[in-house]
């Protein structure tokens, strides 16, 4: 802990500001070297730089000594190791990832305990941002990057919950985006800290309770059943990527407030606000997939979150596919008969001929032209021709003759 030059308050290590005053701290405390910077954990990973610190310990750059691969090391904070549901909270979280074999959840490579007593788990490296800077950097994102996020999301959920899996803390946070030459939007769902692992026998490895009723997650994006406190399946992390999904459309959470409590009564109590009023041009399909994310019960929702991604390819699908002929709103005016006959020379229509004719002639020119034209049998007429002329030749040597025998003598 730092102290702070302006009120004398403790500050947390690394802090900018003094949490008390609001003075700035950057300045004038320097931040102290990570005692593990530099160390050989297990005698296989060197760590090479903090890149992140949570509740439950702190994430490290590393490198793999043999592979010579970076990999990321997330180590439990020493003060929890004498916490048994935290130490348990930390082998569930390493349990839950080793269940997952898909490319957008997060790969666990290593979970071991070093001789001094540390607990850490070896996860791939990434290299991207997470969604929360990705949100505040660029803004509210547009139908297709949203619905293509979204996609990977539900396959990582779907595989996780088929794998007895359910996340419990989906936010932007635990999204990481990875720009790829074949994706620019590459995810990978990680941090299952807070997971919950249901046995394919029925039985549940429940969540670490330190206190009978406690609530784990984060309020702005918990379902109402886990702010009740209630037994969850798939359908609570639907309904927390149903708020992310808004967040992402319209750059704005569907609730907010000055405390967890007003937070989680609205989630509780209040609808959100349509996406279809509050994004202009949105498409419709999608807001209406959002919402049934979003539906308070749990079984007005999607049943699994492969139902969900088949509902949200075919909203986006919807928004691309031109309307089939036939439907009024592809209908055009029809051209009346006289007017096709009548075009003058100059006209578009006379200039192509045939060709220029739209779709919809062609459901009027056959009963107007055999009125006209009525069809004729090709064969019968050449014979016809054929005889009408042997009749006139013949018709002719006769006259001829007849001269002849007349006059010619």
């Amino acid at each position: 802990m730092a102290a702070c030059p302006t009120c004398s308050n403790s500050a947390p290590d690394g802090s900018r500001f003094c949490p008390f005053c609001g003075g700035k701290l950057a300045a004038l405390v320097r931040k102290p070297q990570d005692p593990l910077v530099g160390k050989v954990i297990d005698n296989k990973y060197v760590v090479l730089e903090r890149i992140g610190t949570g509740a439950m310990g702190s994430i490290y750059k590393a490198e793999h000594r043999a592979l010579s691969k970076q990999i990321a090391l997330k180590v439990l904070h020493r003060h929890l190791l004498t916490e048994e549901s935290h130490v348990k909270r930390f082998h569930r979280e390493a349990k839950a990832a080793s269940r997952l074999n898909h490319p957008n959840a997060i790969a666990m490579l290593d979970f071991g305990q070093t001789e001094d007593g540390l607990s850490y788990i070896a996860m791939e490296f990434l290299p991207g941002r997470d969604l929360c800077r990705v949100l505040f950097d660029e803004g509210r994102f547009s139908d297709e990057r949203t619905i293509r996020i979204s996609a990977q999301i539900l396959d990582a959920l779907d595989e996780a919950h088929a794998a007895g899996v359910i996340h419990r803390d989906l936010k932007p946070e635990n999204i990481m985006i990875e720009k790829l030459r074949s994706n620019p939007d590459f995810v990978k769902v990680l941090d299952f800290g807070i997971a919950k692992i249901r046995d394919f026998a029925g039985s549940e490895n429940s969540s670490f309770k330190t206190a009978t009723g406690m609530v784990f997650g984060t309020p702005e994006y918990m379902s109402p059943e886990q702010i009740r406190g209630e037994e969850l399946d798939g359908r609570s992390d639907l309904y927390s990527l149903g708020v992310l999904i808004y967040q992402m459309l319209s750059g704005e959470l569907p609730f907010s407030g000055d405390s967890v409590l007003e937070v989680a009564t609205a989630h509780l109590t209040q609808p959100p606000i349509p996406l279809v009023e509050k994004v202009p041009g949105i498409n419709p399909a999608v807001a209406a997939v959002v919402s049934k994310l979003m539906a308070k019960k749990r079984d007005d929702r999607f049943e699994n979150a492969a139902e969900a991604r088949n509902a949200m390819m075919a909203a986006s699908e919807n928004a691309v596919r031109p309307v089939p002929p036939g439907r009024k709103s592809e209908q055009r005016p029809q051209q009346a008969p006289e007017a096709r006959i009548n075009a003058s020379p100059s006209s578009p229509e006379s200039r192509l001929g045939p060709t220029a004719r739209s779709a919809h002639d062609d459901d009027v020119a056959p009963a107007f032209l055999t009125e006209v034209n009525p069809p004729v049998n090709s064969n019968v007429q050449i014979v016809k021709v054929v005889l009408m002329i042997a009749l006139v030749a013949a018709l002719v040597a006769g006259i001829a003759a007849w001269f002849w025998m007349s006059y010619g003598q």
